[in-house]
C-alpha cells in the first residue's frame, strides 16, 4: 500500500468518517474566489496612466521643482509634456 493510502486511512480513522477521501489522481483545479474590482476613483475617471522607468535623479529633480512650486506631480508632468508638445508643433492638451 502506498504512503498516501496510509495517510488517507489514518485521516479517515481519526475523523470518524466525517471527511470524504481524496483521490491521489484528482486533477480538478482548486477554485479561487472571485475578487471584485472596485470602481474607478472619481479623480481618475476619464484618465489614463503614463509611466516610465527613469534614472532616480529625474525623480529627485521633479521633487525639488515640486517643493519650489508647490504644484503636484501630475500638474508638473502635464505642464512638461505640453512644453514638449509645443517644441514639436504637436497640439497641447487642456489640463482642465
Amino acid at each position: 500500500m502506498s504512503r498516501m493510502a496510509d495517510i488517507q486511512r489514518q485521516l479517515e480513522k481519526t475523523s470518524s468518517g466525517r471527511m470524504t477521501p481524496l483521490s491521489v489522481n484528482d486533477t480538478t483545479p482548486a477554485t479561487k474566489p472571485k475578487v471584485e474590482r472596485s470602481a474607478v476613483a472619481a479623480s481618475r475617471e476619464g484618465k489614463v496612466h503614463i509611466g516610465a522607468y527613469l534614472n532616480p535623479d529625474f525623480k529627485r529633480g521633479l521633487r525639488m521643482v515640486q517643493a519650489v512650486t508647490g504644484e503636484d506631480i501630475q500638474g508638473l508632468l502635464a505642464r512638461a509634456l505640453n512644453e514638449l508638445f509645443r517644441a514639436h508643433n504637436v497640439p497641447v492638451v487642456d489640463q482642465n
